[in-house]
């Protein structure tokens, strides 16, 4: 029994061999996933009609699921020492953050609640990114952090430059488009919302310009966006590429340093 408590604690606490993530924490994870599909696609009239019935017993089934990780989580609870031994170590894994996420996921199944309320499922998601301790996932975050650690000086001026083209461009359109459209462009802040949409190539089109000053500023602040959009773009990807390319030169060293010491 011991032994599969610890197996159990193991697979928990995503502890595997190679680093990868665990079964345990890929059900859970594909489960959550499932869950939430069902509890957005029910708040669909026409689906709930028709499917109403399957999904509420698919929806028994997956809470029935997260009873039972989550049982498994308080039998394993003791084995931490943060929680501290026997019952101790239950009830304070009982009032930690994330079981108490873990029962309000739960709940909504057995008390027949709105779908609106099981959206709530949602934050279980805190739970996928608490199990993402694979090596893999370490190496994507470091990667992520050294390209906006070595780019930060990049980064910056291209966010100087959208900025720049924002409010330069709000304020070509107020000067041309203000006596003609008041209520939409009548300011520069009303000006800014629409360069906002327009550089990041949105165009919700509650406001658009109709004289031909208006267009043309229209135009080549479009054409200027995708340069506001495509820099950072750039600049993050160089900065992850030089990151694999010191990543894969260190072990490149390391191995050689291990067949070295094999040789001698």
């Amino acid at each position: 029994m011991n032994e599969l408590r610890l197996r159990i604690y193991e697979q928990i606490i995503n502890k595997t061999p190679d680093g990868r993530t665990s079964l345990f924490n890929k059900i859970c994870g594909v489960t959550i996933f499932i869950s939430i599909f069902f509890a957005v696609i029910v708040t669909e009239n026409s689906i709930d009609y028709r499917f109403g019935d399957q999904i509420d017993l698919l929806d028994w089934i997956i809470g029935g699921l997260f009873c039972i990780e989550y049982i498994c989580r308080l039998w394993v609870a003791p084995l931490e020492d943060k929680y501290g031994k026997g019952l101790k170590g239950v009830l304070r894994y009982m009032i930690s953050p994330m079981a108490i996420i873990d029962i309000i996921a739960i709940v909504p199944s057995f008390i027949g609640v709105r779908a609106e309320l099981k959206i709530l499922r949602v934050i279980r998601l805190l739970r996928i990114l608490k199990i993402g301790r694979s090596e893999k996932f370490k190496q994507s975050i470091f990667h992520f952090n050294y390209a906006l650690r070595s780019k930060s000086q990049e980064l910056q001026i291209s966010t100087f430059y959208t900025i720049l083209l924002l409010l330069i461009s709000s304020t070509f359109m107020y000067l041309a488009e203000s006596s003609i459209q008041p209520e939409l462009l009548g300011s520069i802040p009303r000006c800014l919302w629409w360069s906002i949409t327009t550089v990041c190539a949105v165009g919700y089109g509650d406001s658009i310009p109709i004289t031909a000053l208006g267009k043309t500023i229209a135009s080549a602040t479009s054409l200027m966006g995708i340069g506001a959009i495509a820099i950072p773009t750039g600049i993050l990807a160089s900065g992850f590429s030089e990151s694999l390319s010191i990543q894969e030169k260190v072990l490149k060293e390391e191995e050689a340093l291990e067949n070295n010491s094999n040789e001698s």
